[in-house]
């Protein structure tokens, strides 16, 4: 399975090794047409939708779940190549130039 997450985070109760490794926008547009097998989304806000779907055509679903990653799973991850400054601005916008964006896969290797 290929998570679609919007960070790169370690889900609950998966202790393990973890392999993070550069991924491209072209790739998040692959794992969303499907050419890299079964996906689901973790997005969990439509902002981060809404990107995604700017760059790709591709809108992901937004689904706020729980992941368990099982030997062999993976995510790609978008996130932000910095942090909001300030908390109290979450949720504001943030750039959509995908140079602003860092792009990865994360396998969990068991």
């Amino acid at each position: 399975m290929i998570y679609l997450m919007n960070s790169a985070v370690m889900p609950a109760g998966n202790y393990g090794t973890y392999r993070y490794s550069q991924a491209t926008l072209a790739d998040l547009a692959a794992v969303l047409r499907g050419e890299h097998g079964p996906m689901q989304s973790c997005i969990g806000y439509p902002q981060n939708a809404d990107l995604i779907e700017g760059w790709t055509g591709i809108r992901p679903e937004i689904a706020r779940i729980e992941t368990t990653f099982k030997p062999g799973d993976r995510a790609i991850v978008m996130r932000l190549k910095s942090r909001v400054a300030n908390p109290a601005s979450k949720g504001a916008p943030v750039s959509t130039d995908p140079a602003d964006w860092e792009f990865a896969w994360v396998d969990f290797v068991g």
